[in-house]
């Protein structure tokens, strides 16, 4: 027996309250074996110690009145079925879509695990005044998903040059490796070379076909993630020639093979930060992070000039309003390099560099004219960065920045022949904990009680990284946790509060999430390696390794015409979107469906449901900071729920 706000609870089987809830006070809820009820009013869940809270009154007609905990009357039974049967309809309306692929885009947010996509989403929520848990990122609501294992030959937790060797090549390799099997060790300059160890990825499958291809991202355009499409190394650090080591002799670096070398220099996007490993600023260094040119040679330069050579009318550019500038008509290629070294946090607001959605938009402007099709990748490396810094709130707008360019693009793309692939190519130590209530915000601290120290902790945590030496300090020879209350989230400086203490916080192991609509997406539908991916998207597209497999089984079906081919060079009959003449903000991506009207009715629906899923009571009680309850012993602060 415990003793709660004085009246006696115990646990009591699921069968009785269920009997008695429906029996006597028709209170539809949802009850766990093992919850703590009243016995007095069996119809009011009570966690252990928090009777405080304002009972939930129970109605003839089997609704919960409002209450001072925020959820109104609706949200039961009633609601939740309707939920789930509209998701029901929508999930039979799908259908798999077998044709071939004239275009494809994957949508990379870099460390984006499952608990970075759960948080994201929680803040998009609570950025638009709603309760958070309710909602979805843009990806979320794609026909198929599947869960990929991120570890590479070497290493059970990887590292993003083995993750987008996998993803982009088909081939497993080992960490530090960009482009080259794992035959090829650290710094192995004569491995590199052997052809017998060089992996071509979807990009050069891609360009073998005609199609038109490039990269966006918010790092430099040398990174891991993006070399992995262009580049052969040894050593995901060689990104300029002063970091080339002497075992690298007679090795190009990675800037340089994007200039110079196939794929590379036949992009017709690339744009991201990185103009130092370029050679195109003659600003000094400010970290030892960054890669300076000291050949004197500019890359940026380079690459226009094997553009002209190509008889291809190319534009280079550094600000947002170049960028905004350029005639899409008449342009074929666009180098875009908006920094010296990474490009500028979302939480910064820069005017002068354009977000991860306008870049994308620009990208979709050159790419799309070609008639061949185009792939293009658009990562979101900087939701990466802010974790590897111990901050959620950084993340989080990164992860808005990338949501909002996905949901752009599925405006300006048919999904009939466009197969969209997001995925993360590894997780973090990032996780969410401590019973905060709904709604409760998530950059904040856990409303439920504190610590055994007497203090508030936070919902989102990190296993290690810089935050620990804003977590710990000695006082009078003591170790002291510190407050949570005196370093609030939405700093700049804020680091999460960790156990362990490293210079920068690590990869997580994890599977993570992929999600995918188009064609031949309903082929992501289970566990799978991480190389498998590019193994779809080449199937998808009929390239690399299946640039003459384009039969598809007995059994598909296809909406389009001449779909067991590549598209011809002559201009397509599919529909064409207009990027000028888009203005109406798609709800939810327009996936086939075997009933068009059907869907937009169900889209309508879920959006309202979800909506009311999200109101929420402002006067929702919340313990004062660093208040605890005298009646309730420190060390039962966590109840087992």
């Amino acid at each position: 027996m415990a003793k709660g706000g004085g009246e006696e609870t115990t646990f009591v089987a699921y069968s009785t309250v269920l009997s008695k809830c429906l029996l006597h006070l028709k209170l539809d809820v949802f009850i766990m074996e093992g919850v703590a009820m009243n016995k007095s009013s069996p119809c009011t869940p009570v966690r252990r110690h928090q009777a405080a809270r304002p009972p939930i009154a129970c109605t003839a007609a089997g609704n919960t009145e409002l209450t001072e905990d925020g959820f109104s009357v609706g949200q039961n039974r009633q609601q939740w079925i309707e939920l789930g049967q509209n998701e029901l309809k929508a999930a039979l309306n799908v259908r798999d879509n077998w044709n071939v692929a004239k275009n494809v885009i994957m949508f990379l947010g870099d460390g984006m695990g499952i608990p970075a996509v759960t948080v994201s989403r929680i803040y998009k929520g609570q950025q638009q005044g709603k309760n958070g848990e309710e909602g979805y990122m843009a990806w979320e609501r794609f026909p198929n998903s599947a869960l990929i294992k991120t570890y590479c030959v070497t290493n059970q937790v990887p590292d993003s040059a083995a993750t987008a060797t996998a993803l982009f090549t088909g081939v497993k390799t080992r960490i530090m490796n960009i482009g080259v099997t794992a035959d090829v060790l650290k710094d192995d300059c004569t491995g590199t070379l052997n052809p017998d160890y060089q992996l071509d990825s979807i990009a050069k499958w891609a360009q073998d076909v005609g199609m038109a291809t490039g990269f966006v991202t918010r790092n430099v355009v040398s990174d891991a993630t993006p070399a992995s499409l262009y580049a052969k190394a040894p050593n995901r650090y060689w990104q300029c020639d002063k970091a080339v080591t002497d075992k690298g002799k007679g090795c190009k670096d990675i800037a340089d093979q994007l200039a110079n070398d196939e794929p590379g220099k036949s992009f017709n996007v690339v744009m991201g930060g990185g103009r130092y490993p370029m050679g195109a600023t003659d600003a000094p260094p400010t970290s030892k992070s960054q890669c300076p040119r000291t050949d004197g040679r500019n890359l940026a330069k380079e690459w226009m000039a094997n553009k002209a050579d190509q008889g291809v009318q190319a534009s280079y550019v550094t600000n947002k309003q170049e960028m905004t500038d350029v005639d899409a008509g008449s342009t074929d290629a666009l180098l875009g390099l908006f920094a010296d070294h990474h490009m500028s946090w979302a939480i910064e607001r820069n005017p002068d560099v354009p977000t991860l959605e306008e870049m994308t938009l620009k990208a979709l402007e050159i790419v799309k004219k070609s008639p061949e099709g185009f792939f293009l990748l658009v990562e979101g490396a900087k939701i990466d960065h802010g974790q590897h810094g111990n901050s959620p709130w950084a993340m989080a707008e990164e992860a808005g920045d990338f949501d909002r360019a996905v949901a752009a693009a599925l405006n300006e793309v048919d999904l009939e022949e466009t197969l969209v692939i997001v995925t993360a190519d590894h997780s973090h130590t990032l996780s969410i904990s401590g019973y905060p209530s709904r709604g409760n915000d998530i950059l904040g601290t856990v409303d439920s009680g504190l610590a055994y120290d007497g203090k508030k902790y936070y919902t989102l945590n990190f296993a290690n990284g810089p935050g620990f030496f804003q977590t710990f300090s000695a006082v009078d020879g003591k170790v002291v946790r510190a407050d949570p209350r005196d370093n609030p989230a939405r700093s700049p400086l804020f680091k999460s509060q960790v156990v362990v203490p490293l210079a920068k916080e690590t990869h997580a192991g994890e599977d993570v999430g992929l999600w995918a609509a188009g064609p031949m997406s309903h082929l992501f539908h289970r566990t799978h390696e991480q190389n498998y991916v590019a193994h779809v998207m080449a199937y998808a597209a009929c390239v690399g390794a299946n640039q003459n497999n384009c039969a598809r089984p007995a059994k598909a079906t296809f909406t389009l015409p001449g779909t067991a081919t590549r598209p011809a060079t002559t201009e397509s009959s599919r529909r064409q979107l207009n990027a000028h003449n888009r203005v109406v903000q798609l709800e939810m991506p327009n996936f086939p469906v075997e009933d068009v009207s059907l869907q937009s009715q169900l889209n309508l629906r879920e959006k309202q449901l979800v909506d009311m899923l999200g109101e929420r009571v402002e006067s929702s009680p919340r313990l004062a900071e660093g208040v605890r309850d005298p009646n309730v012993p420190v060390d039962e602060y966590h109840p087992d729920l």
